[in-house]
């Protein structure tokens, strides 16, 4: 009984002792995470959702590696999903002529070109033809 006395005791000991390296090492652990994992937009489908702060540091750090075309809306987004080190492969990996015609910055404004009037005519053919396509009845309603 002694010995399980002394061992309790000392067990004891060993805990009280470890116990401010834990907290430490816990308080370290809740710093870091944070900042390492974007706040998600997983709560904000709601119409009455208030949208997360974006740090200030975390938007710096991936307006640096991002070219200057992308809004800083579309940044912000992006940073709500994703970590400036994601977001810089990501947008690296896209050519700059395709993320300037893509936020409308295009220097070839092909897409404002007014339609011809066959091309008008074919887009009213191909739309007449998806509305007579039977995946749109769902059945007769009784």
């Amino acid at each position: 009984m002694v010995y399980l006395s002394i061992v309790v005791v000392v067990l004891i000991v060993v805990a009280l002792l470890r116990y401010p390296t834990f907290k430490r090492r816990q308080l370290d652990r809740r710093a870091v995470v944070p900042s390492a994992r974007p706040p998600g937009t997983a709560d904000l489908d709601d119409v009455d959702a208030i949208r997360p702060d974006i740090d200030a540091s975390s938007m710096a750090s991936a307006r640096k590696s991002v070219s200057s075309e992308v809004p800083d809306g579309v940044l912000a987004d992006a940073l709500l999903d994703a970590t400036p080190e994601q977001i810089q492969h990501l947008f690296a990996a896209v050519p700059q002529e395709i993320i300037a015609a893509a936020v409308g910055k295009s220097k070839d404004n092909v897409q404002q070109a007014p339609l011809k009037a066959e091309d008008l005519a074919q887009l009213r053919g191909v739309g007449d033809s998806v509305d007579d396509l039977e995946i749109w009845s769902f059945g007769e309603k009784s």
